[in-house]
């Protein structure tokens, strides 16, 4: 994946979840962090039906294909 984040559900099952450019400024923003991870997540619950905050860890984030670790 180039651009998106890994998550771990609660019952284990590991998705990796592709982040449109709009999302992965707002998940990279250092400015306003807890705001900008809440909008994310919102545009991703939105357009994907999956709720990531209080239902997931958080595993990892691509950036241009570079796998980072998450928390």
């Amino acid at each position: 994946m180039k651009n998106g984040i890994k998550i771990q559900d609660f019952d284990g099952v590991v998705s990796e979840i592709p982040l449109n450019s709009k999302e992965m400024q707002l998940a990279l923003d250092k400015d306003n962090i807890d705001a900008s991870w809440s909008l994310m997540c919102d545009s991703v619950r939105h357009r994907l039906g999956i709720d990531i905050i209080g239902h997931c860890n958080l595993i990892s984030i691509f950036i241009n294909g570079e796998e980072r670790p998450l928390h």
